[in-house]
């Protein structure tokens, strides 16, 4: 067997667990025949099993091995700045994700930016973090809703009150109305009616998002700081809070 031929198989096995197997094994065989592109492949298997066991410090060794092969640069990048995302490195989860996004295609240099955007909303760096996100909304197509509101959720976090974000009822209409307002839009749409004062939706929409992703092992891990968040916020709003959408400190995940 080649190295492609286990990389197909860790591809399409069901379990992350038996695909850094393979990867391994196909790492392993002939080395130095193995071309760097199916290299880097192979490792991301490897790093997708340490996400799914919250190993994320090695999950985050083996992007940086990915990193320095030199190919596949937006793949390798995307990972590594996952990797710091979840460990809480802000600033280098940054850097990583402007990498990913100079070498992307224009189709998903939204995604990237939007990326940058969240990593600097974490460290607490609001003016850098809606310059990001004005990048991510010029070159979506289809996610600009999504990337509107949160730049909204950036000023409310910074400061601003709701009556100052001139378009912030029309901001959340759009998401509520997008395609993009499931998943991580619930989140985002649940912390803007927290904000707003609307309890009863901003409850619905973070009780779907925790529920929808705090059983999937990969989501749990990736998504840490917003589960923590969201369950702060559904806990201030049980208890009657004034500002129940205000962020925790930013501090590293303890994960890995």
């Amino acid at each position: 067997m080649t190295a492609d031929d286990y990389l197909r198989l860790a591809l399409h096995t069901g379990s992350p667990d038996a695909a850094a197997v393979y990867a391994e094994k196909g790492l392993r065989y002939a080395s130095d025949r193995v071309d760097a592109e199916t290299r880097v492949l192979l490792l991301r298997e490897i790093y997708r099993s340490h996400l799914y066991a919250r190993r994320v410090r090695s999950a985050h060794a083996v992007a940086r091995k990915m990193v320095r092969l030199g190919v596949a640069q937006e793949i390798a990048h995307v990972d590594l700045g996952r990797a710091c995302l979840t460990l809480g490195w802000w600033m280098r989860a940054a850097q990583a994700y402007r990498i990913a996004a100079r070498n992307a295609p224009a189709s998903r240099r939204a995604l990237h930016w939007f990326s940058v955007g969240i990593a600097l909303h974490h460290a607490e760096q609001s003016d850098e973090a809606l310059s990001a996100l004005d990048r991510a909304v010029r070159w979506s197509l289809s996610t600009r809703a999504l990337h509107r509101a949160y730049a909204a959720l950036v000023r409310l976090d910074a400061g601003e009150l709701p009556s100052d974000v001139d378009d912030l009822a029309e901001r959340i209409t759009d998401l509520e109305a997008a395609r993009c307002g499931e998943g991580f839009g619930r989140y985002v749409l649940g912390l803007l009616h927290a904000a707003g004062g609307d309890r009863r939706r901003a409850r619905r929409h973070l009780v779907i998002f925790i529920r929808r992703n705090q059983h999937d092992p990969m989501r749990a891990v990736t998504l840490a700081h917003e589960l923590r968040r969201a369950r702060l916020c559904l806990r201030a709003l049980r208890n009657g809070a004034q500002s129940p959408s205000s962020p925790p400190t930013s501090s590293p995940t303890s994960v890995g």
